[in-house]
């Protein structure tokens, strides 16, 4: 415990309270706050109410959550609290020490998210005129973390931006002048620990941290500098750490000379408490008094937390209309009036009069667009997307989509915001369905950035469940930046802390040619991440759903299930590329209407089932490649089955469409190399679950996602074609 303690910095934990009692005259009424481990207990215990017995349990090896609470828990620097303080000058403030992994300074971009969420469901700006009653983040590094960690300058690039500001946050450096072993020249090539700050204009105050004064004057200034220009300002504390970084750590080994000094130095609160007492303000027995107090308190929890039965943390606040996830596999009904959507589509491109937009978008968008909703034919992914967002704006959701060239599309697919060519002014149509209308689209071009932006997103989704909230990578691979959001929060948080969380992930993915890096969304790594069951039926109890769906009408009923549903689980979704403008993955009208829901599996319609000898089993886009190969061979005797959804692993939905063809074979058909791909999640439920042992057809083994030769690709497509249909060939 010594080892994650203030000790050295306690003026951490002063500080903290100082500016929680100057919030209510600061019209601040909601903290979110990121830290790491260090100081946490402290911070939970002493300022944040996290009961004695909570904790105390917890060293015991026993759940920090309710026993109805489905928790796998996480380590006593990791666990978080969220509770109203009354301050001793009146007024209410509401806090939430958002729960960490051991990456240091991720979690500040998931506070800042949860911030502009606030302020939106606030009404707070900069959703709204009122920059008042504005949320605040108070983020919390250590030094070497802040200069060392790339997502510092990620946070502080998001901060000014229209869609990322959070109205200015509240930094403060625990600054130890160590990182974790290293001498202070081994931690930054800056001169101080808030140089970051420098680069975009803010002001870095540093504070002896030892000085209790100079701590109260570094509380005023902070928070009535965000009061009066609404935009960040760093306290740079300066302090030490009197413990090493853990329990098996001597910090003399690599500082011998900084701990000599530290073993002169007087705690800040041995200061504090001298003072008081030369003061007169109270004395040396009251000192005593209250240590006696806080001892027997600890020891009186300690002996009966064996006892103590945590409290509910989930499905409070904005989460009180939701729940857990049942033991069923449900179907949902998120079909849409046809009229509606026949109106909502034609409005997704009506323009403002004068409004003068790209020539080109007439030909390739409005008009194309206006054709689908007169005929109900050919509708393709774009505008099964609009439908659902606008489907869902109507209905009272709101929608918040962010990344990179998100409101054009990287394909030029989208045009959700169009701009005037003679003024550069945006309009987004959606916003306009109907009169008075109050849901938004945020359709957010995002910086450069996925770590910072993924973990922004995470956070907004945690505090508003009732905003469809997606990121969509430019590429699929271009998640890999920010791993650790996906598996240290979005994959994992319901689990650790029973934080649900409904973000969608739209990861564009398919084996078109383009080369290693613009080729595959690492579907594999998506299946092994989640708990999906390899040898009994999953439920809707996972911790992560991956679809790779085939028409734009399943991706619009999977974008609303997303919302409609009473519990939240993140979606990844393997989006298409070539398919956004495939003649072939077009929906009719009807599919979107009432009656109509999601398919987990799509059966083959084309085929006699009598006639069959040989079953392919694939998902997504390959699902064309093999249809269109079966027709030029004029194929009679292969169905194909879709599986729409593959985690949860829709086991009951295949079996009914593998029951139609008892004799036939089962081969699973996939673009991705073997190493890759579903092949390797497919085949043990299959073999497992529904006792059938299946065939491989696809690439073989590769290092990179895919080939960079274009004549090797085509050789390849020739032959996984080839092992698909070698049946006939």
């Amino acid at each position: 415990v010594s080892t994650q303690s203030t000790g050295g910095a306690e003026g951490t934990v002063a500080f903290c309270e100082l500016l929680f009692n100057l919030c209510p005259r600061n019209k601040v009424e909601d903290v979110v706050i990121a830290i790491a481990h260090r100081g946490r207990i402290s911070l939970l215990t002493e300022l944040l109410q996290l009961p004695y017995l909570r904790l105390l349990k917890k060293y015991g090896g026993d759940s920090e959550f309710h026993p109805d609470e489905r928790s796998i828990g996480d380590v006593l620097s990791h666990l978080w609290q969220s509770v109203d303080l009354e301050q001793p000058g009146g007024g209410n403030v509401h806090v939430s020490l958002l729960p960490n992994p051991s990456h240091l300074e991720v979690a500040n971009s998931v506070a800042l998210g949860k911030v502009r969420a606030k302020q939106r469901l606030r009404k707070s700006a900069p959703y709204y005129g009122d920059s008042m009653n504005s949320p605040l983040a108070l983020l919390i590094h250590g030094d070497a973390a802040f200069t060392g960690q790339g997502i510092s300058l990620e946070n502080a690039m998001m901060s000014k931006l229209p869609g990322y500001s959070s109205n200015g946050s509240i930094h403060l450096i625990t600054n130890n002048l160590i990182g974790f072993t290293a001498q202070q020249g081994a931690q930054s090539s800056s001169f101080t620990a808030g140089d970051i700050g420098r680069m975009y204009d803010v002001p870095v105050i540093s504070v002896n941290g030892l000085d209790i004064h100079s701590v109260y004057q570094a509380a005023v200034m902070a928070i009535e500098w965000r009061t009066r220009y609404q935009e960040d300002i760093i306290i740079d504390l300066q302090c030490y750490r009197l413990h090493g970084h853990n329990q098996h750590d001597e910090p003399r080994f690599t500082n011998p000379l900084m701990y000599s000094r530290v073993e002169e130095l007087k705690p800040l609160q041995d200061r504090i408490v001298d003072e008081l007492v030369t003061d007169e303000v109270v004395s040396e027995d009251f000192v005593k008094t209250v240590v006696a107090e806080q001892n027997t308190e600890l020891s009186a929890a300690h002996k009966t937390c064996a006892d103590y039965t945590p409290p509910r943390m989930c499905f409070t606040g904005n989460w009180d209309q939701m729940t857990q996830a049942g033991s069923d596999l449900t179907t949902w009904q998120t079909g849409y009036s046809v009229e509606d959507l026949r109106c909502i589509g034609v409005k997704s491109t009506e323009l403002p009069e004068g409004f003068q937009h790209h020539s080109t978008l007439n030909r390739a968008h409005i008009n194309k667009r206006t054709k689908m909703m007169e005929s109900g034919e050919g509708i393709d992914w774009a505008m099964g997307e609009a439908l659902a967002f606008g489907s869902l704006l109507v209905q009272g959701y709101n929608v918040r989509l962010s990344g990179e060239d998100v409101s054009r599309g990287t394909f030029s697919n989208r045009h959700v915001t169009m701009y005037d060519q003679s003024t550069g002014a945006p309009y987004t149509p959606l916003n306009h369905l109907q009169s008075g209308q109050s849901t938004k689209l945020e359709a957010i071009d995002s910086l450069l950035s996925e770590e910072g932006v993924v973990g922004f997103e995470y956070g907004y989704s945690l505090e508003d469940p009732t905003s469809l909230v997606l990121w969509e990578a430019q590429f699929g691979d271009f998640f890999n930046p920010a791993q650790v959001m996906f598996d240290q929060f979005v994959v994992s948080g319901e689990a650790k802390w029973v934080l649900q969380s409904g973000l969608v992930a739209l990861l564009p993915h398919g084996y078109d040619g383009n080369g290693p890096d613009h080729t595959s969304a690492r579907l594999e790594r998506w299946l092994q991440l989640s708990d999906s069951k390899e040898c009994a039926a999953d439920t809707d109890d996972i911790n992560v759903q991956v679809a790779n769906c085939t028409t734009p009408a399943q991706y619009f009923h999977l974008l609303r299930r997303q919302v409609v549903r009473p519990f939240r689980k993140p979606l990844v979704l393997m989006s298409p590329k070539a398919l956004l403008r495939s003649p072939d993955a077009v929906s009719t009208i009807a599919e979107f209407g009432p009656g109509t829901t999601f398919q987990r599996v799509i059966g083959d319609a084309a085929v006699k089932d009598n006639e069959v000898n040989r079953v392919l089993i694939c998902s997504g886009k390959h699902y064309y490649t093999l249809r269109n190969k079966r027709d030029s061979l004029n194929d009679k005797t292969t169905a194909i089955i879709r599986i729409e959804e593959l985690c949860p692993f829709p086991s009951s939905e295949l079996q009914q469409e593998l029951n139609k063809y008892p004799g036939a074979e089962k081969v699973w058909a996939q673009e991705e190399s073997r190493n890759s791909g579903a092949w390797s999640f497919v085949s043990p439920r299959v073999r497992n679950i529904l006792g059938y042992e299946l065939e491989y057809a696809g690439r073989k083994e590769c290092a990179a996602a895919a080939v960079g030769i274009p004549k090797l690709h085509a050789e390849e497509v020739k032959d996984i074609l080839h092992q698909a249909f070698s049946h006939i060939l």
